[in-house]
């Protein structure tokens, strides 16, 4: 990325895919926090076909297959869908595509449900993204996805009414979007999701262990924000 140039989430993680491979898996943030509360959302997926939108290295995507799913993974990074393919070989299929544009599946109804978790951050458009995954999801199939509370970057907003841009610092410049509580659930809704459950995660007993420091302050103020919905 040039100078004075906008960051690109697909640079980005191209630029990140081995420190996110590393850190990640054992993050308490991650393993002990965001991991248990979108895991506990995801119905039995045992016998089904489940997209992994926004896949990364492939730790759902590991998850979904050891629960009996069959995995398709989408990612905009080549380098995390590389360390994907490296996770879990071909019990999986991967594919490049980017989040809030029109998916590559011609067909409709070619899932029985959607795993985004941690990534819709990064995309600015979600009426098409959810429009998307109403198209490829069969009557009845669900999304799971998780996000940064909204409360969690309230210190940062400049306006917390307003969708803004901002920058997650990693070893490059990772940009993603903070959205008010109020306006997330209207992208959902529109092409006929039924919110069927929400949940603030708190953080387990591991995470007390690994993070001791950060327990309390996070047992008391959200971080994350995970989100059930059903096609009706």
């Amino acid at each position: 990325m040039a100078p004075g140039e906008d960051p690109v989430p697909e640079d980005a993680y191209d630029a990140i895919a081995d420190e996110y491979a590393e850190d990640i898996p054992t993050s308490a943030y991650n393993a002990h926090l965001e991991f248990p509360g979108t895991r506990a959302l995801i119905p039995d997926v045992s016998g089904e076909r489940i997209l992994d939108a926004g896949c990364g290295t492939g730790i759902y995507t590991e998850w979904l297959l050891d629960q009996s799913a069959e995995v398709v993974g989408v990612d905009v990074s080549e380098a995390m869908l590389a360390r994907a393919r490296g996770a879990v070989g071909d019990r999986a299929q991967f594919h490049r595509g980017t989040l809030g544009e029109s998916l590559e599946f011609a067909d409709e109804e070619e899932f029985d449900g959607v795993v985004s978790a941690l990534v819709i951050d990064y995309v600015e458009d979600w009426e098409t993204l959810f429009d998307e995954f109403a198209r490829v999801l069969a009557p009845g199939g669900f999304v799971v996805f998780s996000v940064v509370h909204p409360l969690d970057t309230l210190d940062e907003a400049e306006n917390y009414f307003e969708t803004e841009q901002y920058v997650r610092e990693w070893s490059v410049d990772v940009p993603c979007y903070r959205r008010p509580l109020g306006v997330m659930f209207d992208p959902v809704i529109q092409p006929g999701f039924r919110i069927d459950e929400v949940s603030e995660p708190q953080p387990t007993e591991e995470f007390a262990e690994k993070r001791p420091e950060r327990y309390e302050t996070e047992s008391r103020n959200p971080v994350f924000l995970c989100v059930r919905a059903v096609l009706e």
